[in-house]
């Protein structure tokens, strides 16, 4: 095989991907368009899109997944038709696991949007130590980092308010204040059903129960408590987009 089949053959693959981008661009891949695919292929005379390369396969998965998180949320279905593009694409989930895990916290955002609340298996690390009241119900847990933070200099968050409401997206565009936040280390933050549960790397714990005596104010990127002379600021570990709002919408959900 000369130059000029090596050139050729990748204008046609790139063709095929083409094809395929276009198939996917909706977060769906019905029957027909699988159809429609396997005839171009045979056209091009090029071999099927699971056999090339990983990231122009991740590239095509990552569209499909840009396509269902522009609405905002992910159902049953659309987790359905991923799976089924991933697999027509041949890749493995530790191929995708960023993108899997994002999607992960977009549906459980979904569901707690629609009236679902999450629950925190007993068995799992985060809870060890932590000893729950009865009828009290672990509902998040993520790890932070621990802040003493004396002043937000008036970026004060958007407050969560006892038997309020939640605005969707009124995190977004807000971070926590940086300036003179001194590091207490790392911890972890669990939410329940009757108040925020905050445990060191050490295992020692304290608690802030919900009320109207709660001063709790949550941002795009962790959360903020008041306590005398100052504030606890906890950020988020993880940088995905939608721990924030998952962490906003679940305490408004469980302070009404």
């Amino acid at each position: 095989m000369g130059i000029k089949d090596w050139f050729g053959g990748d204008k046609k693959k790139a063709a095929l991907r083409d094809k395929v981008k276009e198939a996917v661009s909706k977060g769906r891949l019905d029957s027909d368009d699988m159809k429609a695919i396997e005839e171009a292929r045979r056209e091009l005379d090029v071999t099927p899109a699971a056999d090339d390369k990983t990231v122009f396969r991740r590239e095509i998965y990552n569209e499909a997944v840009d396509a269902v998180r522009q609405e905002g949320k992910v159902t049953a279905t659309d987790a359905h038709e991923l799976a089924k593009i991933q697999k027509f694409l041949g890749l493995r989930d530790d191929q995708v696991e960023t993108t899997k895990w994002n999607l992960a916290r977009l549906r459980t955002l979904t569901e707690i949007r629609n009236g679902t609340l999450p629950t925190v298996p007993p068995s799992n690390v985060a809870l060890r130590g932590i000893v729950l009241e009865a009828e009290e119900i672990a509902h998040y847990s993520i790890s932070v980092e621990l802040f003493n933070l004396v002043n937000t200099r008036q970026n004060d968050g958007v407050a969560m308010i006892w038997k309020g409401t939640y605005s969707e997206g009124a995190v977004g565009a807000r971070a926590l204040p940086q300036e003179g936040a001194k590091a207490r280390g790392d911890a972890t933050l669990i939410v329940t059903n009757r108040r925020l549960v905050l445990k060191t790397a050490d295992g020692r714990a304290a608690s802030f129960k919900y009320g109207p005596q709660a001063h709790i104010f949550a941002y795009s990127d962790g959360i903020r408590l008041e306590k005398p002379g100052g504030n606890w600021t906890l950020r988020y570990k993880s940088k995905s987009e939608e721990v924030g709002e998952i962490v906003a919408t679940l305490l408004a959900a469980v302070m009404r």
